[in-house]
């Protein structure tokens, strides 16, 4: 089932490439935040600005009672130089957006525009809330709007989500059943030891070779420990230690990251770390300091939305396009979005049709085919129009 081009969808790419040349990284979003104030002003919809730092609530509502729905767009960057040599390739050295939020923020805006057209403020029913969230990428945006109390005031009936997804072309789309996307924690692991010279390791306590074995043993963690059934990951990404070739260092530091997708597997992966730490303190002879920075929860996406979403999904691209799939480690802070109300993230597949995968997200190549901008703008104004 091949989906026409929406009438403007040269507003969208055009909309889009503006977002991705100037991308702006966590709770620095000004330039992104007017661009997008501009738009919305365009279209005579009321907002609010400066929410948890950068982030906008926008409000479409209809002269008819009904639900309140909410569509939730993330609007930073990443701290990444872009190496491709498109045409709108970023302009801003050590921003790139290469997690597709320039499309999310596009396929906002068109929803909105595309329900004005339909005059769904004299058709529809009850109020939209586009929300416009600073800082995914690690700044938790999403629990600082919630923080702000600004939508205390606000009965949500449900929240929606879209992500693009480079791992199935443009036109098909896949969501999670249950749980979408996994809980992260952060871990940092500083090691003491007792410096001295390369040469005379005898007079030393070496906490290079001690972190090199509890990273080892680490890895152990999810290939013995856990159950088979359960995924975990464990990722550190960071070992820093010494100065210099010939000098054994006092002190090494490991930083990483854990991904969980149950609670109770959470815990006792995080007790097993500390009580390998432990063993590393007995066998070499160090000290261990196991540090846990708590990040985002685990994605859990309400499964009657679920449900609604597929037939939305079949009506708008067809049965064959659309595809339950498996959770994803990695974490999204629409979670805490969704842990306030009903919520569902939408995978929007966004790799050329008829192509291999070749990046993915967070690729300093990353890309993605424009036309799943006309598929997130169709699919969400079909959930928000026909919501019950």
């Amino acid at each position: 089932m091949s989906l026409e081009p929406l009438p403007f969808h040269d507003w969208l790419v055009g909309l889009r490439r503006h977002f991705h040349r100037h991308p702006e990284t966590a709770y620095k979003e000004v330039k992104t935040a007017a661009k997008i104030v501009e738009v919305l002003d365009g279209l005579e919809i009321a907002h609010r600005t400066g929410i948890g730092g950068t982030g906008i609530i926008a409000s479409l509502e209809s002269s008819r009672p009904g639900p309140t729905l909410a569509l939730r767009a993330d609007i930073d960057a990443l701290s990444l130089d872009e190496k491709s040599d498109l045409p709108y390739r970023s302009i801003v050295p050590g921003a790139m957006h290469a997690c597709g939020h320039d499309g999310h923020i596009t396929i906002a805006l068109g929803t909105a525009k595309l329900l004005i057209e339909r005059n769904w403020r004299e058709r529809g029913k009850g109020k939209i809330l586009f929300i416009f969230q600073p800082a995914e990428e690690g700044g938790a945006g999403a629990k600082a709007m919630l923080d702000t109390g600004a939508f205390d005031s606000e009965s949500v009936d449900a929240v929606f989500a879209g992500h693009m997804h480079p791992e199935i072309p443009a036109g098909q789309i896949g969501i999670a059943r249950d749980t979408s996307n996994a809980a992260s924690d952060n871990i940092v692991i500083t090691i003491t030891g007792k410096g001295g010279h390369g040469a005379q390791p005898h007079l030393c306590i070496d906490p290079i070779v001690a972190g090199s074995h509890l990273l080892t043993q680490m890895q152990t963690i999810v290939s013995r420990f856990v159950h088979p059934m359960d995924s975990v990951v464990i990722t550190i990404g960071k070992f820093h230690s010494g100065s210099a070739r010939n000098i054994i260092p006092e002190e090494a530091v490991l930083e990483g990251t854990v991904r969980t997708l149950r609670p109770e597997v959470r815990e006792a992966v995080m007790k097993r770390i500390g009580k390998l730490a432990q063993g590393i303190e007995a066998g070499h002879g160090v000290s261990c300091k196991l540090t846990v920075i708590g990040g985002y929860p685990p994605l859990i996406n309400d499964s009657r939305l679920v449900e609604y979403s597929m037939r939305a999904g079949r009506k708008v691209l067809g049965d064959e396009n659309v595809h339950s799939e498996l959770a994803r480690m990695g974490a999204e802070d629409f979670a805490y979005f969704a842990q306030r109300w009903p919520g569902v993230l939408v995978r929007i597949g966004c790799r050329q049709p008829g192509q291999e995968f070749v990046h993915g997200l967070h690729s300093p190549w990353f890309d993605f085919d424009e036309s799943a901008l006309d598929v997130g703008v169709r699919l969400f104004t079909e959930m928000i129009e026909n919501y019950k």
